[in-house]
């Protein structure tokens, strides 16, 4: 089965409150946070092809000599696209960008630099099986609803149904095009990629992520991916 990759480069990191003018290019132990994802998919063996979402054309001139100093001796070809004005918009506009259409497609937002190819292999053996994967933790803290005042009325949620996704999501590509089309036709607006698939009544296997996996969003963050990526 062909495999492509969708690494979503182009976010704007505004919750970075003024420390970096890019997140994704942010040196965390020497190297850019970009560098981190695109190295892991290359070492999993996995991707005939892999394309890069990014922000604007200096942005990608940054990608293009990370990209550079990959040293391996065969590489997946690389496509590039520039995002659009949502996520959701640049996850479309990375699906439309294979030269080649892949059977199977990877999204993963790089401002998760903390995946390992097992992790990434794990989740190609249970999409090969069920259709579409997603990394994915157990909730352990105690979840309340509310009735949407506070005072609140709370409504206790059982833990063992709550799971935080993550990515990389790995979905069969026509699939995943569908569920995109069909919330763009709708106005749905898509934060997760799942929930563009479930518009199609599909189901996804969460694949149980045992290592931390957390999103680069604020200068809160950085200490704790530092840690993790020393490992």
């Amino acid at each position: 089965m062909s495999e492509g990759g969708i690494l979503l480069a182009g976010g704007s990191g505004t919750r970075m409150q003024g420390l970096t003018d890019d997140k994704i290019l942010h040196v965390v132990n020497r190297k850019p946070v970009f560098l981190y994802s695109i190295e892991t998919f290359v070492a999993s063996g996995l991707f005939a092809e892999i394309v890069i979402v990014y922000r604007d054309k200096s942005q990608r001139r940054t990608l293009e000599s990370i990209v550079q100093t990959l040293d391996y001796k065969t590489l997946p070809a690389i496509s590039w696209t520039m995002g659009g004005a949502e996520r959701m918009h640049s996850v479309m506009k990375g699906l439309r960008a294979f030269q080649n259409e892949p059977e199977q497609v990877f999204i993963h937002d790089c401002a998760r630099p903390a995946i390992g190819t097992g992790l990434v292999l794990a989740l190609a053996k249970a999409a090969l099986e069920h259709g579409a994967a997603c990394a994915a933790q157990r909730i352990t803290d105690t979840i309340k609803r509310t009735d949407g005042n506070n005072p609140a009325i709370l409504e206790n949620l059982p833990r063992k149904c709550l799971w935080g996704m993550e990515t990389p999501q790995v979905f069969r590509h026509k699939e995943i095009c569908e569920g995109y089309e069909m919330a763009e036709t709708q106005g749905i607006h898509v934060t997760d990629d799942t929930t563009a698939l479930a518009l199609t009544g599909r189901r996804v296997c969460l694949v149980e992520n045992p290592r931390p996996n957390p999103k680069l969003t604020t200068p809160t963050d950085l200490a704790w991916l530092e840690f993790l990526l020393k490992q």
